[in-house]
Parts: structure tokens; sequence; C-alpha cells
């Protein structure tokens, strides 16, 4: 079922975006619903934003989560699983709960992210992605049985439900495709689906991946890749990307 109402993102309208004007939707017990955010919220393995909502009397409230509630699945193919629409709602910190109680509905409000944290979650996912195609490159059966992954600020990770375990051999030619891409410097666009803008496409060169999450322009800032492998157990194997030499640009942001 679609929700009635729907929080306008600008983070897809303009990822360096760090700060914007909004209006007070909804309070809860910790949470606050604003109409328009720049905060990601946590999806697609990629963590949210953290950041601060600042009342027009300067009172700032610091948030530690951002999540989207009452989505909808919009059934288009190749979006398996994906929720668009629906709300953003903003937690606030245990420490500054006690603030909610001066907002009222239709306050006017400036909702800003860390940035920081943004730029690095940012490289992070693009990293991840560069990873994939890799690992798609010498191991493209992995791929197709992906588990799930993770985005952190330092790092990302995939899960595949494979069998044959990657070889030691393969980890050195994952790493090496997905270094060749980073020296490349390949431009990062992302598109929209035509019928439903919150479905998001990630690309690279001729490479396409369905994603909503935020990322680089270009490949080039992540730098040096390396790559670990860790086994789960029987049929499951886990791959870890760092980057030690990744280079983290704050000045975009405005």
């Amino acid at each position: 079922m679609k929700f009635h109402r729907q929080t306008r993102k600008r983070y897809y309208e303009d990822s360096y975006a760090s700060h914007c004007q909004a209006s007070i939707i909804k309070i809860e017990a910790d949470m606050v619903e604003l109409d328009v955010t720049v905060a990601f919220p946590e999806g697609g393995g990629q963590e949210a934003d953290h950041g601060t909502i600042t009342l027009d009397n300067g009172r700032v409230l610091r948030f530690i989560d951002a999540k989207k509630m009452y989505g909808h699945l919009p059934g288009i193919a190749g979006f398996p699983d994906v929720q668009v629409g629906g709300v953003i709602w903003h937690k606030v910190h245990p420490d500054d709960v006690s603030l909610l109680s001066d907002l009222h509905i239709g306050d006017s409000v400036t909702a800003r992210i860390d940035t920081d944290r943004r730029a690095r979650l940012m490289l992070s996912h693009t990293a991840s992605h560069i990873l994939y195609v890799a690992v798609g490159m010498i191991r493209p059966d992995a791929v197709q049985a992906t588990l799930g992954c993770h985005i952190r600020m330092d790092g990302a990770r995939f899960d595949f439900g494979v069998t044959e375990r990657f070889t030691p051999e393969q980890i050195s030619q994952i790493q090496a495709c997905a270094n060749d891409l980073v020296l490349r410097n390949a431009a990062i666009t992302m598109s929209a689906h035509p019928q439903e803008p919150d479905l998001r496409s990630w690309h690279c060169e001729q490479y396409q991946i369905a994603c909503g999450g935020t990322h680089l322009d270009r490949t080039g800032p992540v730098g040096r890749l390396m790559v670990k492998r860790k086994s789960l157990g029987s049929g499951k194997e886990r791959l870890s990307c760092s980057f030690p030499d990744a280079v983290f640009d704050t000045a975009r942001f405005h």
C-alpha cells in the first residue's frame, strides 16, 4: 500500500548538499519527521547520515540515525525488494530528547548533515561497487549469489552464498581488477527509473548496478583498494575492502 505522504529526498537531487530548510511534519518520542531532508536513511547496506536540526530560536537537536518508514514495493523488474516512497524519521540523540518539547508541527528548521561522515560513506559505497564489478569479472557466480552488504565509513563488505571458496589467486585477481578501475579515474553517474524516481542505478563505464546509495562522481579518489576474504562457514564467503590511500573531499559540500 502506498503511504499518503512522502519526504522530499534532497540527497538524490544533490549528494553534496549539506543542509536544507524544512518544516516539521511529525514528532514522536525520539523521532522527528521533516517534509524535506538531506539526511540519507540507512538502506542498501549503507549506514545512515548523522547531523543536526536547528530551530528558528537557535536551539540545536542532534540526530544519530535516519530511517525510511512506510515505503512500498513498486513491483518493477530489476529492483527486487527495494522500497520506494514513504517518509524519513530522524532519531534524536538521547541527550537532546528533552528539547523536543520546543518543537511544533509546522515549525521551520534547518537540517544539516555531518559532511565528514557523508564523504566517507560516499567513498566507501563507491569502493564497494568497484569491488563488486571486479568480483563479477573473476567470479560471476558469486555476484549472482549475493547475500548482502554493509557500507560503513572505513570499509565495505559483501557476503556471498557460494560453495566454491575464493582462492588466494582469485582474491589477487579481483584486487587487481578493482585497482585498474580506480586508476582509470572513471566517471560515475546515477540515474533514476523513469517510472519511479526512488529507484536508482549506478553507472561506471559499461557497468550498471541498481543502487539507491550516495556515491562519488569518479573512481580515482578511492585510491588503492585492499581486498580480504573471510569464510563464514559452509557455503558462505565474505569479501571486504579497505582503502588506505583514499582522498575524502568535504570541500565540495555546500
